[in-house]
């Protein structure tokens, strides 16, 4: 800990609440709380946007969990458990690699695919939603903006 003079407290509490981290946090609580009412409403009980974020990392032949997790930006170990998650609900299937035997590869199922196609539509939806507050023109701005600095942070 560094002999800087403290800050007093309601200062920091000012400074922490009006950040943009926090608006980020928000607005991605709030997506992902919208997300899983769309994914109940449409009869999708216990999954998660992490459940669609692996699907979105696995190809139809199948992909090795290694591979999920470095796209995730993840550990094995989760993606494992995340596996045999999504394995329990039927939306993959979960085989030996023919290629190395040592590795399992992750299939999505038509299970699998029926709830991505089920996701998407609801982020269309819900990305309509959150944009729609604003005027077209700061929309667009604001996704550019996004994905820049998306790119700019990898």
């Amino acid at each position: 800990m560094s002999k800087r003079r403290l800050r007093p407290w309601p200062e920091l509490q000012r400074e922490m609440v009006s950040s943009t981290a926090r608006a980020f946090g928000t607005l991605y609580r709030r997506f992902l709380a919208a997300s899983n009412e769309g994914y109940a409403a449409r009869g999708w009980s216990g999954v998660t946007m992490a459940h669609v974020q692996f699907l979105s990392e696995t190809d139809e032949a199948g992909t090795r969990l290694t591979d999920v997790a470095s796209s995730l930006g993840t550990t094995k170990q989760y993606v494992g458990k995340l596996a045999k998650d999504l394995e329990s609900k039927r939306l993959v299937t979960l085989v030996v690699d023919p290629r190395d035997r040592r590795a399992v590869l992750a299939k999505p199922t038509e299970r699998g695919r029926s709830f991505l196609q089920d996701a998407c539509e609801i982020r269309t939806e819900l990305e309509a939603r959150f944009l729609g507050r604003l005027p077209t023109a700061r929309a667009l701005a604001f996704v550019d903006a996004l994905e820049e600095l998306a790119r700019a942070t990898e």
